[in-house]
């Protein structure tokens, strides 16, 4: 299984050998395909530009205030726009440290919070912007349950879904990912962009758990998605000789039974059309179905 390209925010950069002053990186973006660049901040001032290869080696790194080049100057400036616009945030620091806690042991007397909280969320989903929220949580978050990601996980279910897998990947919450194949109806190109991208890194229980949730919510009825879900699973399968399609059917086929008045063998005629994966299909159901 390979490294999933990380994300450096929240990272802390020590500056003494005591371990007592640290910058923390609370931007990024990516520079080619190796490369990312960062600001490094003092409390909620940026102090440095550093580029950082995958792997966390510093490539390059200055104080702004000794240098600019074009790369800091645009990273300074997409910064700013950031920063300008979450002071219209109806969020306090009060708020954000409210936010790192789980909804039983929040003060919540911002009673508005979770929908200021999902509310950004949904416009950093919206521009693919670093997340401070995101950030705050891997830096101070001591809860699972915190607000910041029950509206992180209320923002995904309201958000362009090809954006939330962007956005979920930029910011590797990939245990997220899984769940958002309830909108493959909605984006089927999410199937593709899942699917190519974690297999790629050797991640197939990623891969595996969105078609499975893909599986559990598209219609019945979707013949050409279903053909795509099958034919992904059926690739899978030929990659790590899993049994993967033989899961799908199983669940297909429970819901054909409560959801029509056809036996599965019918469903299966009038769904499926690609003649490859007919066989395939035949092929596995020649095996038990668990």
């Amino acid at each position: 299984m390979s490294i999933l390209p990380p994300s450096f925010l929240g990272k802390k950069v020590y500056i003494d050998s005591t371990k007592q002053r640290y910058y923390v990186v609370r931007y990024e973006e990516p520079s080619g395909l190796k490369k990312v660049n960062v600001l490094l901040f003092d409390q909620d001032a940026p102090i440095i530009f550093a580029v950082l290869h995958h792997d966390g080696r510093f490539l390059d790194s200055f104080y702004l205030t000794n240098k600019t080049t074009q790369e800091s100057a645009k990273a300074m400036e997409r910064y700013k726009k950031i920063a300008e616009r979450k002071k219209q945030h109806k969020v306090t620091q009060d708020d954000l440290r409210d936010a790192l806690k789980s909804e039983e042991d929040a003060k919540m007397k911002n009673e508005n919070i979770l929908k200021h909280l999902v509310d950004e969320h949904l416009e950093d989903i919206k521009h693919l912007w670093p997340s401070r929220l995101l950030t705050l949580q891997k830096t101070d978050g001591k809860s699972d349950n915190s607000l910041i990601l029950i509206a992180l996980e209320e923002a995904l279910d309201q958000a362009n879904a090809t954006k939330s897998f962007q956005f979920l990947v930029q910011h590797r919450y990939d245990s997220l990912i899984p769940a958002l194949g309830k909108h493959y109806e909605n984006h089927p190109n999410l199937l593709d962009d899942v699917t190519n991208y974690y297999l790629s890194h050797n991640h197939r229980d990623i891969v595996e758990q969105f078609l499975d949730e893909a599986t559990k919510n598209v219609s019945i009825h979707e013949h050409d998605l279903i053909e795509q879900l099958l034919n992904t699973a059926k690739r899978v399968d030929h990659i790590y000789y899993s049994n993967t399609m033989r899961h799908l059917l199983s669940k297909l086929f429970k819901r054909v039974k409560h959801e029509t008045n056809e036996s599965p063998k019918e469903w299966l005629k009038e769904t499926i059309h690609d003649k490859k994966l007919k066989q395939s299909i035949v092929d596995t159901l020649k095996k038990k179905i668990g």
